[in-house]
């Protein structure tokens, strides 16, 4: 194998620095661009692999001063610095400064690198999955939004226009970055696509920091699966089943991110006789909006709550722009849990402690633009009509 000589090299790179050295002279701004065009004809007289370009910019810096010493030792030369030898609160400045796809990309580049973009903070405003073409990445504050296209089609395909031509692993380095905060996730559809990327996300042991997650679009399944969040940073969880099936509804109900979780929204035009109430006995926190008023029904749910629940806390919603007023407090007439000077409050004390369970009637008003009504005078009926919005508050207090 032939062995190139580094003086002949050096000869060689001077020989292509006396064409151009006049030049330089007259025009020194020129100097990289000369540089560049020079390597790129020595390596196509002598070979691809004759000498790489920074060994030949380095000869040509030096020429370029007036030195013209082949004899130069380059072991002496002092360590070449890096973009990871940059102090460190420099390099998070930069790192707060870029946009997440770049971020993603610059994670990639070697290990040094990804070590301390794992060390930045990252944290997103929200995370929605629409379906496997449909992705939006959100920073927080003031980075927009990231679209993202698919995962699933030209994942090999490095010539795919964009970044994103790999969706799966784009979104896999964000979710498993150690310091991600997400304040919501949005599933909008938990198909094929969404299991895979779930599954990849359980191989790598990780589980998702995610305050708020919500599952806008409950047509296909009453399913919810949050095996994949962690419990003790979930704290809202908002579905909207459209036919909740029971056994799916208590597998949520019963799962450690549900009984952990500060509150559960549940909003269903499913009517009450036909919704599974009894599951929610054991659900610690939730509001729950069901069609039609069904006061009877509702009330009997509330006392069935007291019975035999674990619930701390529930909102119970009973109409929606409904003009007459719901009747279900005649349902809690019993005096010893009346409230004096609080006509719509209730007070159930529980057996074998001192806590007790407060029931308190509810209604909000949204007041027709143009329409004054002064502080202290009772809103007239026909304002309420439309814009009534009743519920029950359930607590269990101390």
């Amino acid at each position: 194998m032939w062995i190139c000589d580094p003086f002949a090299t050096r000869r060689r790179i001077l020989k292509e620095y006396r064409k151009v050295q006049a030049h330089i002279t007259i025009h020194p701004q020129c100097w990289r661009s000369e540089t560049f065009r020079a390597h790129k004809r020595v390596c196509a007289a002598m070979g691809e692999n004759y000498v790489n370009f920074p060994e030949f910019e380095f000869w040509f810096a030096r020429f370029s001063r007036g030195d013209f010493n082949l004899d130069y030792d380059r072991r002496s030369d002092p360590k070449a610095r890096s973009f990871t030898d940059l102090p460190l609160e420099i390099f998070n400045k930069i790192g707060e400064n870029l946009h997440l796809d770049t971020k993603m990309q610059l994670r990639d580049v070697c290990k040094d690198i990804r070590f301390q973009v794992d060390n930045w903070d990252l944290k997103l405003a929200e995370i929605s999955y629409s379906s496997a073409d449909v992705w939006k990445v959100k920073r927080t504050p003031g980075y927009g939004a990231a679209y993202v296209g698919k995962f699933h089609q030209d994942e090999n395909n490095r010539y795919s226009s964009g970044y994103y031509q790999n969706l799966i692993s784009f979104v896999m380095n964000i979710l498993k970055l150690p310091k991600l905060q997400v304040e919501k996730l949005t599933i909008h559809r938990q198909d094929e696509y969404w299991e895979k990327l779930i599954k990849r996300l359980d191989e790598s042991n990780r589980k998702l920091p995610v305050k708020n997650v919500e599952f806008p679009d409950c047509y296909h399944s009453s399913k919810i699966d949050l095996h994949f969040l962690v419990p003790g940073v979930l704290e809202e969880i908002k579905m909207f089943p459209v036919d909740p099936k029971r056994r799916e509804l208590y597998d949520f109900v019963e799962s450690e991110q549900c009984q952990s979780a500060k509150m559960v929204h549940i909003e269903s035009w499913t009517a009450a006789s036909r919704f599974p109430l009894d599951i929610l006995y054991n659900c610690p926190r939730f509001t729950l909006y069901l069609y039609g008023p069904a006061d009877g029904l509702k009330s009997r749910f509330l006392k069935n709550l007291m019975k035999y629940g674990e619930v701390q806390k529930c909102v119970l919603y009973l109409s929606k722009y409904r003009a007459g007023q719901s009747q279900i407090m005649k349902y809690f007439n019993e005096p010893e849990a009346m409230v004096p000077d609080f006509p719509l409050l209730r007070r159930y004390p529980i057996p074998g402690t001192n806590e007790y369970y407060e029931i308190e009637y509810r209604e909000e008003f949204e007041i027709p633009e143009g329409i004054e009504i002064p502080e202290g005078i009772e809103i007239p009926e026909e304002y309420k009509v439309s814009f009534r919005e009743e519920f029950v508050r359930f607590e269990r207090k101390p």
